[in-house]
């Protein structure tokens, strides 16, 4: 029987061969599923990444619009640091005189605060007439 074999196609399993077979089994089955969830964090990543350039992108085109519409309104807006060159004074100062309600200040929606050219004017005349 030795010498014609017992049938068998594949050899016997040595002593501890069946559970090495099981063990790289369950490992090539892990590292697939770990490769499956890598693949799936990069292109979350990558979507989020596309989606957030997309929406920066939105919000930028409506502040301009924003902002040209307010011009194109009235009186053109100026920056707080603008106003503070035209008037000679730090910018903290026309924060504070906008708290205090010395200086009108529009806040046009997705804008900072503005201040309007004729308010900085009327400002700069008080200011050179008292």
């Amino acid at each position: 029987m030795l010498l014609f074999g017992d049938g068998a196609l594949t050899p016997p399993l040595v002593k501890g061969e069946l559970q090495r077979q099981r063990v790289t089994s369950e490992m090539k089955h892990l590292r697939a599923a770990f490769d499956r969830l890598v693949e799936r964090e990069r292109a979350s990543r990558s979507e989020v990444a596309d989606a957030a350039r997309a929406l920066e992108s939105e919000l930028t085109q409506r502040a301009t619009l924003q902002a040209a519409a307010a011009r194109a309104e009235g009186a053109p807006l100026v920056t707080p640091v603008e106003a503070a060159k035209v008037l000679g004074m730090s910018s903290s100062s026309v924060y504070r005189a906008i708290r205090n309600g010395t200086l009108e200040a529009a806040t046009p929606v997705g804008v900072p605060v503005r201040v309007s050219s004729a308010e900085v004017l009327r400002l700069l005349a008080e200011r050179r007439s008292g």
